[in-house]
């Protein structure tokens, strides 16, 4: 089996509406901040509120700002969630090179290659071709075709970070962010990088992200924009006094269309994770189930939760982070897996009391991620304290 244990997840670095580190995040939950603000768009399917985070600057990427002139929102909050993790104490010591992968969860909701406001005038001149030609001449935006790469994440993030190790993007949807996270893992535990950054970002709120949402099943949640990284290095390569001390213990992957096949699939990915971290229902100590925006999917989840978890004499509480972040598409998954890091760090787990949150101990140093994919591909991880 592949030697997991080998290595270690650390540098968590996370931005939401919540703030830009993983302890702000833990505290808005536990203190039930509103980090919620009005969605920012006029008219069309959604006009209420999303979970907003600022634009980050040139300054606070560590880039020239003819940067910012060729890159979408995302692919800057991926800039930006890489300098946290990377920047912070964790990581401290050489960064980059050729031993260095990045793996990336990413969205494909982008800027419209046409003016959403334009939408109405190319109805009224569908008729006439010369005037179609001439209003896609007129409103498509500069550069559209480079702000719709999301390649330009992983090209700026390397970039900066000389991070020239084998790399790789998933996209688009929920399961993205911890497919990331479990070949980054694979590709240090088999040798493939001496150390690999890790990451996922949100689509920006955008009348297009909603149209796309609905055609999908969207159920109404409230979306969120942000990105959350972390490092997965090899035990011993990384600084003196690496902290905190997780690993990924094991993993499953599976896909399920629809109903009583995606509850199956999504059960089968959990009992996966179990055999490979070599434990079972009872030796969870908390569950971070995805946030999943369509109803049907939510269904599925439970169900599968029921299946493996139904039996256990202590059922581990499932929270979710979505009250102070909104649904965060392929970074939801994985800023619940730096909240994991946080709270095995301090053998602590939130808990859902209704409309209030909890703080408690921690009884088994275990925590269970979930990604559903809305197309039916599902991810389970499961980390897992290391004592020293």
């Amino acid at each position: 089996m592949t030697a997991l244990d080998t290595v270690l997840l650390t540098a968590p670095g996370v931005c939401t509406a919540a703030g830009t580190d993983p302890a702000a995040l833990w505290e808005a939950l536990l203190a039930g901040k509103d980090t919620s603000g009005p969605s920012g768009i006029p008219e069309g399917p959604a006009t209420g509120t999303a979970f907003l985070v600022d634009d980050p600057d040139a300054a606070a990427l560590g880039v020239h700002r003819r940067v910012l002139r060729t890159s979408e929102k995302q692919a800057r909050l991926a800039l930006y969630g890489a300098r946290l993790s990377l920047a912070g104490p964790a990581a401290h010591g050489p960064v980059g090179g050729p031993g260095w992968g990045l793996y990336l969860g990413l969205p494909t909701v982008d800027e419209e290659l046409l003016r959403f406001g334009a939408l109405d005038r190319l109805r009224r001149v569908a008729g006439s071709p010369g005037e179609v030609a001439a209003l896609y001449a007129r409103e498509v935006p500069p550069f559209s075709g480079l702000s719709h790469l999301n390649s330009t994440a992983a090209a700026h993030v390397s970039a900066v970070f000389g991070l020239s190790g084998a790399m790789a993007a998933y996209s688009p949807y929920s399961d993205a962010g911890l497919q990331a996270l479990i070949d980054g893992v694979l590709s240090v535990a088999e040798g493939e990088n001496e150390a690999a950054l890790v990451g996922a970002v949100s689509p920006k709120v955008h009348p297009l992200l909603f149209v796309q949402y609905e055609e999908l099943g969207w159920n109404g949640v409230v979306p969120g924009e942000g990105a959350a990284f972390l490092l997965a290095r090899r035990h011993g390569t990384g600084p003196a006094g690496d902290a905190p001390a997780v690993r990924l213990a094991g993993y499953g992957r599976a896909f399920g269309a629809d109903g009583d096949d995606r509850a199956g699939a999504i059960a089968d990915a959990v009992r996966a994770a179990l055999e490979m971290a070599g434990t079972d229902p009872g030796g969870i100590g908390w569950i971070l189930p995805d946030t999943v925006w369509t109803d049907s999917g939510a269904r599925a989840q439970d169900a599968a939760l029921d299946r493996v978890f139904g039996g256990a004499a202590h059922r581990p509480p499932a929270f979710t982070g979505e009250r102070a972040t909104g649904v965060l598409g392929p970074a939801h998954p994985l800023a619940h897996t730096v909240l994991a890091l946080h709270g095995l760090a301090g053998n602590r787990r939130l808990v859902a009391d209704g409309d209030a949150v909890r703080e408690e101990e921690l009884p088994v140093p275990r925590v269970l991620v979930l990604a559903c994919g809305v197309r039916g591909q599902v991810c389970s991880v499961v980390l897992e304290g290391v004592v020293e």
